[in-house]
């Protein structure tokens, strides 16, 4: 069996904003995928699979700084001489974060893009971008740009586009995630067609990955190492400290006093500027509420409105009709913005400073009365609490890092209620599980987003669920 990918004593070191080496992330790293096998790469908390991910893929270092060493084949191209445009039939890469890969303003031109670069007909273009559009259900959206997707249809939208290029070796870092069951069970089958050779690198093992796979594999201190199936995912289960305590047995530290916040008959339109011929997204709440302490679920396909209605509830978009109300007192958005903590699905769009140091910093500086010294000191007791680097650069940190970052933000921040959009992705069960005992710590009242229903039956007995535009308690 021909190997289609070879790499050969791999290091890689990241560079920090100031020029710096970091530790290195990858060392001595060897591994070979033949032909039409199906991998299942499994990886710790911050263990490096996104960084090995972008490496197969051309786009480390070319675009990411760092130092990389050892040899590496894809197709028998060498990369250290190969551009990542000349590997489009190669090589194909959905990132873990979707937001990071797009280039085009339309989901249309997203998927057409890479096939002009291949310099096909106009015919052949148009057909296989019908193709994957109605294969992934993306037709309403054809003329919508990206920023108007939720995460699960920017997924969708990656997936389109590897399908239509239809490379021999498919890179998927966490690409189960964020998608609902249906599109979990149709990316299942999508790989397990004997014409590509598919390396699936997750953090939590999913029952759709059952009987998917021919190798596994477990990424530890920067070395892949290879086992039969039991023995890699009892090393990962070790590894991630998954017999962690059910956030909801967190000891509250402290909480000043009761609070619920709640909305009723709540209504709300959302129309794809880019996309008019669209019918309009209606979301109706009938009532909802949450308590200081609680824990609750909301649930729902993509698309169905779960954060429509967090940018509603945290104040960032103004319902149609409805109010919201604070221990029974109504609520502006200016209120709801004050009260509620809304950690977006992508960290990145809350990080924006060169320095974990300056970033949690940064919202506390603006508060008076406080000194510089008992602000360093908050931001170094909430480093280790987070388990973060004071002197990290966030651009360079792991997704899952940008995360814990992104929460401890808001953790300083110290609102009365956080609603966490899809926290879980990308993130093993005991590393989303920390964060959320952390945030909880001081009374907090969280609502988590999820398509993981095994997560969600995990934290909490509260579930809201959105199905045909109406959010209901189940």
């Amino acid at each position: 069996m021909n190997d289609i990918v070879v790499v050969k004593n791999l290091g890689f070191t990241y560079r920090s904003w100031d020029g710096k080496l970091n530790k290195p992330v990858l060392e001595n790293l060897d591994c070979t995928f033949q032909a039409k096998s199906k991998t299942l790469l499994l990886a710790p908390f911050d263990g490096g699979k996104s960084t090995f991910a972008r490496i197969l893929g051309g786009l480390c270092p070319k675009y990411i700084q760092g130092t990389l060493s050892g040899k590496l084949l894809v197709n028998g191209k060498d990369l250290s001489v190969t551009d990542p445009w000349d590997l489009l039939l190669d090589c194909g890469y959905v990132s873990q974060d979707p937001q990071e890969q797009f280039i085009a303003t339309t989901v249309e031109d997203e998927i057409a893009f890479p096939l002009e670069s291949l310099g096909l007909s106009r015919e052949s273009i148009s057909k296989r971008v019908d193709q994957v559009l109605d294969t992934w259900d993306l037709i309403p959206m054809r003329g919508a740009s990206e920023q108007e997707l939720s995460g699960g249809e920017r997924k969708r939208v990656l997936l389109a586009v590897l399908e239509a290029v239809n490379p021999t070796f498919w890179i998927l870092d966490e690409s189960f995630d964020d998608l609902d069951i249906q599109w979990r069970s149709l990316l299942a089958e999508k790989i397990k067609e004997d014409s590509h050779t598919v390396l699936v690198l997750a953090s939590r093992y999913l029952a759709q990955f059952e009987g998917l796979f021919d190798h596994y594999a477990l990424l530890e201190q920067g070395k892949l190492r290879f086992g039969e199936k039991q023995e890699i995912l009892q090393a990962f289960s070790f590894l991630c400290g998954d017999d962690l305590p059910n956030p909801l047995d967190t000891q509250i530290v402290r909480i000043s006093h009761s609070q619920t916040l709640a909305c009723s008959n709540l209504k709300t339109i959302r129309t794809r500027v880019s996309s008019i011929d669209v019918v309009p997204f209606t979301l109706f709440v009938p009532s909802f509420s949450l308590v200081s302490g609680d824990l609750a679920t909301l649930v729902g396909p993509n698309g169905s409105g779960k954060s429509t209605f967090s940018r509603l509830l945290c104040g960032l978009d103004i319902p149609v009709e409805g109010t919201f109300t604070l221990d029974g007192i109504l609520q502006t958005a200016k209120g709801l913005n004050r009260t509620v903590g809304y950690l977006f699905q992508n960290p990145d769009l809350q990080i924006f400073l060169p320095t974990v140091r300056e970033e949690l910093a940064w919202s506390l500086k603006r508060i008076k009365n406080l000194s510089a010294l008992e602000i360093e000191q908050k931001v170094s007791d909430c480093a280790v609490l987070f388990e973060l680097e004071l002197d990290d650069t966030p651009s360079t940190m792991s997704y899952p890092l940008r995360k814990a970052l992104q929460a401890a933000v808001y953790y300083l921040l110290d609102r009365p209620f956080y609603i966490l959009d899809e926290l879980d992705n990308a993130l093993t069960y005991a590393t989303a599980l920390k964060i959320i005992a952390r945030l909880r710590r001081n009374g907090a009242g969280l609502l988590l987003i999820t398509h993981d229903q095994k997560f969600a039956s995990l934290l909490s007995h509260t579930t809201f669920a959105i199905k045909d535009g109406r959010l209901e308690r189940q």
